[in-house]
């Protein structure tokens, strides 16, 4: 075994990490890389932390020595030239992801990105292509951040819906609700400007619960969309008199109409006072229903329309069922215990990884990307145009 602290794994092999951002996500993605090997010992290669990159030498630095990087930069290109680097890990703003792919693929990089795929639909169009170039190739692969798919409360859920446990579906509703963004006070970020981030709540939530809702239930065929911005300007910086237009949505809502004629609401927003992390999903078929809970995950709420009725109710009513962290392999933590938020992250990039080395395509990966952001792209024109229902584009 590898005596280089940076060197986390067996030798068995390595991938050579660099990531790109180190945000929240960034942060964390590089906190799960460390954790991987703990989790699932002698599964993969060394995970190898190579470079970091952020926008500023200062925090370059701290992050390398904070994240046990070989070494820091402030140009992400940077990280598709070094030969060390096998693996780039995108945790950028959205309008930041296209170029960084593109390069990234051509020189033969396999890339992790963070959800939405990218600011515009013309860009994830362009990635989607870049993709598939590299797919001819058989030189690199793709893959998403799309962590709610992983944790076993919704993998279940997957399953029971594929075995015809809730039988013919009529309809759902998602909602991703945060807060924080209420007082007009709060600054401006990339996440409130059209050009960085592309769009508000409905990329920065919604996308996890559309890939979520086409997860579990299939395709979008049309959506009716409403956008709202209710803070038209903010302080350009913290505690400044000048202020900037907010060029996002602030809550997205739409209606939609799956390819097997179920009909759902999906809503995201930041400005729901009293909320934390609170992603819920109610599924109705006509067998049963499941409702899935974020802030409860450790558990999937099932209906079974097939239990018998009776007097004072008889067997009827919801099951929660316990799927804490029964993942498949896992070593640690034990699988009784229950299941925190990054866990599902963990997983994601695990699966990423896994896929990386056994040379297959991973899941979710650029078609998912894709297609959650023609949802998206769908939902924006609807809105445009009054909420008129609108055809989901196909890929």
């Amino acid at each position: 075994m590898s005596t280089d602290p940076r060197r986390i794994g067996v030798d068995t092999g390595h991938l050579g990490l660099g990531v790109a951002g180190y945000g929240m996500i960034g942060r964390l993605h590089t906190m799960n890389y460390r954790q991987i090997p703990f989790i699932y010992p002698e599964q993969l290669p060394v995970l190898d932390l190579r470079m970091i990159c952020t926008s500023r030498e200062e925090s370059a630095r701290a992050a390398q020595a904070e994240g046990g990087f070989v070494s820091a930069v402030t140009d992400p290109i940077e990280l598709t030239r070094d030969p060390s680097v096998d693996v780039i890990d995108i945790s950028l703003p959205n309008n930041l992801h296209r170029p960084l792919v593109e390069a990234a693929l051509a020189a033969g990089k396999h890339v992790y990105c963070e959800k939405p795929l990218a600011g515009t639909i013309e860009d994830a169009r362009a990635i989607k292509a870049a993709v598939d170039r590299t797919a001819v190739a058989g030189r690199a692969r793709f893959g998403m951040v799309f962590q709610y798919r992983f944790f076993p409360a919704v993998m279940k859920a997957k399953e029971m819906i594929d075995d015809g446990r809730l039988g013919r579906i009529f309809t759902y509703r998602a909602e991703y609700l945060h807060t924080g963004y209420q007082s007009p006070d709060r600054p401006l970020s990339w996440r409130m400007k059209k050009d960085e981030g592309g769009s508000g709540a409905l990329g920065d939530l919604g996308s996890h619960v559309i890939d979520l809702v086409r997860y579990l239930l299939g395709e979008f065929d049309t959506v009716q969309g409403h956008l709202e911005t209710f803070v038209k300007e903010r302080p350009v910086a913290k505690g400044s008199a000048e202020k900037g237009p907010v060029t996002v949505d602030d809550v997205a809502w739409f209606r939609a109409r799956m390819a097997d004629g179920a009909v759902g609401t999906v809503e995201a927003s930041r400005f729901a006072t009293g909320t934390l992390d609170d992603l819920r999903v109610w599924i109705y078929g006509e067998k049963g229903a499941l409702h899935f809970d974020l802030m409860d995950a450790s558990f999937l709420e099932w209906f079974d329309e097939s239990r018998p009725a009776g007097l004072y109710g008889g067997e009827r009513g919801w099951q929660r069922l316990q799927t804490v962290q029964y993942y498949s392999g896992a070593q640690a933590p034990p699988a009784r215990a229950p299941i925190g938020w990054s866990r599902a992250h963990t997983e994601n990039q695990y699966q990423f990884l896994r896929a990386v080395t056994e040379g297959r395509d991973p899941s979710p990966g650029i078609v998912d990307g894709l297609r959650a952001q023609l949802v998206m792209d769908a939902v924006e024109r609807s809105a445009d145009d009054g909420g008129r229902a609108v055809p989901v584009e196909k890929e």
